[in-house]
């Protein structure tokens, strides 16, 4: 079900599925470095405004990564403005789960975050979650 969107950008189709639950599916075309994480970012934030959402973010498994991606904290704004009550990430590729883990293990975010092989999971997950607002 579709709630608003689809609101489709170079590398990311984003749609609100409820009110407050956002997905952000990377395209197979996409690539993580820095400015693209970046664009994605800017682009993010200007979809949601100023009321925080869940956020479920899919990665396809032929999306590369470049190393310099990781080493970079990509939601540090959301420390000063939070949009993203919580976060579940589905990674399709072995690699990209290991990478993502790697990540929020390095960085740890001011919201509940979790990777996830399955969306089904990430969604139930992310629908148990009491940090954000149905």
């Amino acid at each position: 079900m579709t709630f608003a969107g689809p609101d489709e950008t170079d590398h990311c189709i984003f749609t609100f599925i409820a009110p407050r639950l956002l997905v952000q599916r990377f395209k197979p075309t996409a690539r993580f470095t820095p400015d693209i994480l970046d664009a994605v970012a800017a682009d993010r934030d200007r979809i949601i405004g100023k009321v925080p959402v869940a956020l479920l973010v899919c990665i396809p498994p032929e999306v590369p990564v470049e190393a310099e991606s990781t080493n970079t904290d990509h939601f540090l704004g959301e420390r000063a403005e939070r949009r993203i009550a919580a976060l579940a990430l589905v990674a399709e590729s072995n690699v990209m789960r290991g990478v993502c883990k790697f990540y929020f293990t390095w960085f740890p975010q001011p919201f509940p975050a979790q990777v996830f092989a399955a969306e089904a999971d990430a969604l139930d997950w992310l629908n148990g979650q009491p940090s954000w607002d149905r």
